[in-house]
C-alpha cells in the first residue's frame, strides 16, 4: 500500500452542494437598528454571492429574493471561486464550509492520519481484517470474497483480486460544526456567520444496488481489499480523501475519473464508475436507488452552508431573513435546491427560486399555482 501525502484544495471539493429559524426583527445581531436603517439608507442593495456551481447559483438568487420579500433592496452578484472572500460592505457570501476548509485550512481539516501499522484490537475486531465479505454467507449465495474468482465490476475490471487488511485506529474526520470552527478565523475582518443550514453537507461512499450486493458492501470498511481495480468518481475527490480512505478504510482506487456530463450519480448507473463520493443530499443517490455506504467512524467529513456577511452593515430584517432562510436549508431541501438548479426537472432560475421558496413555506404560492 502506498502512502500518499495529504493534498487538500478547493477543487478538491468540487462535488455537489448540500446545505433556526428566528422571526425577523429591527434589530440584528451585533447592532442596533438605527444602526442598521441607517447604512440600509446610505449605501444601496445588499448583494448576494454565491458559489461557481449551479446549485449555489440558485441559492444566492433564492437568499436575494426571500430578502427582497421581507422589504429589503437585494441582487445577486457576480458567482465566485472563492465566495467567501467577497463578505463584508453589504455583500452576503454563501459559503459551503467543507470547500472553504479545504482551501483556508487543508491541514486541519485533513487531521491527523496514522501510520498504515494495526493495533492490536484493530486486526483482530475490524470485519474486513477478520474475515472475507461473506463471512456466514451461504455457498451458493452469489457474492465474491478477495479471494473468489475475480468476477467483471461494473466497469469491466475485476474487482476482488487483494486481501483485507487490519486496519490502524484513527481519528474522525470534521463533523459540521468542526468544519465550520476552522473557516471562522479565515472569514474577512468584521464578518460573522449570520445563518448556518439545517442539514449537513456531508460526503459518502455511494454505490449501486448492483455492486453492493455482488461485494456485501454496507459500509465504508468493506471496500477493505476490493478497491485496487475500482473506479472512483469524481476524479477532483482524490486529493480530498485518498489517504483517509487508503489508510482508514484499506481502499486504494486504482483509478479516479471526472464526472461524465451528467454527473457521478449517472455514472454509476452507466457502468463509467464503481463508487462515486457525493453529498449525502444529491438528488441522484435517490432517484438512481444507489446505495450510500456507512461511515459510523466518519472516515469522510462534512460542513454545512454558511451565510457570511457583516451584520452592522445590515438591518435587522435582513439578518432576521437571512437566519430564516438558513433555519429551511434541511437536507431534504438542499436536495430539492440541487433537482431544480441541474437535471430534468430543472427551472428557469427566477421560476425555481419562487418555487423552492413556496415549498419551503417561505412565500405565498401565487393564484393558479401548478
Amino acid at each position: 500500500m502506498r502512502h500518499r501525502a495529504r493534498g487538500w484544495s478547493a477543487a478538491a471539493v468540487a462535488l455537489t452542494l448540500a446545505l433556526a429559524g428566528c422571526t425577523p426583527s429591527d434589530a440584528g445581531p451585533g447592532g442596533s437598528a438605527t444602526a442598521g436603517a441607517t447604512a440600509a439608507s446610505t449605501a444601496g442593495p445588499v448583494t448576494v454571492i454565491g458559489g461557481t456551481r449551479p446549485e449555489e447559483q440558485l441559492l444566492a438568487r433564492i437568499a436575494a429574493r426571500h430578502l427582497q420579500n421581507r422589504g429589503v433592496d437585494a441582487s445577486v452578484g457576480e458567482p465566485s471561486a472563492v465566495p467567501w472572500n467577497a463578505a463584508g460592505d453589504r455583500q452576503v457570501a454563501i459559503v459551503d464550509s467543507l470547500a472553504m476548509a479545504a482551501e483556508v485550512a487543508p491541514a486541519t481539516l485533513a487531521g491527523p492520519v496514522p501510520t498504515p501499522s494495526p493495533s492490536p484490537h484493530a486486526a483482530r475486531d475490524s470485519p474486513a481484517a477478520g474475515a472475507s465479505p461473506t463471512a456466514g454467507a451461504s455457498p451458493t449465495e452469489a457474492t465474491a470474497s478477495p479471494t473468489d474468482p475475480a468476477p467483471a465490476s461494473p466497469t469491466g475490471h475485476p474487482t476482488a483480486t487483494g486481501s483485507p487488511t487490519p486496519l490502524p485506529d484513527g481519528a474522525p474526520a470534521a463533523d459540521a460544526a468542526g468544519t465550520t470552527s476552522m473557516v471562522v478565523g479565515h472569514l474577512p475582518e468584521g464578518t460573522e456567520i449570520v445563518g448556518q443550514s439545517a442539514g449537513t453537507l456531508r460526503l459518502q461512499a455511494v454505490t449501486t444496488t448492483a455492486t453492493a450486493g455482488l461485494y456485501s458492501m454496507e459500509e465504508l470498511g468493506d471496500l477493505n481489499g476490493l478497491c485496487d481495480r475500482m473506479v472512483f468518481a469524481p476524479e477532483a475527490v482524490k486529493a480530498l480523501e485518498s489517504e483517509r480512505l487508503e489508510v482508514l478504510a484499506g481502499c486504494e482506487p486504482a483509478e479516479w475519473v471526472a464526472p461524465g456530463e451528467h454527473g457521478a450519480a449517472v455514472d454509476l448507473v452507466t457502468g463509467r464508475a464503481d463508487v462515486a463520493l457525493l453529498y449525502g443530499t444529491d438528488p441522484g443517490i435517490a432517484d438512481h436507488a444507489l446505495v450510500p455506504l456507512g461511515d459510523p467512524q466518519r472516515i469522510l467529513p462534512e460542513g454545512r452552508v454558511l451565510l457570511v456577511t457583516d451584520p452592522q452593515a445590515l438591518t435587522g430584517t435582513a439578518t432576521g431573513a437571512l437566519d430564516e432562510l438558513a433555519g429551511q436549508l434541511s437536507g431534504e431541501q438542499l436536495a430539492e435546491l440541487q433537482r431544480l438548479a441541474v437535471g430534468p426537472d430543472a427551472l428557469p432560475p427566477e421560476e425555481a427560486a419562487q418555487y423552492w421558496l413556496v415549498t419551503a413555506g417561505l412565500e405565498q404560492a401565487p393564484e393558479r399555482w401548478f
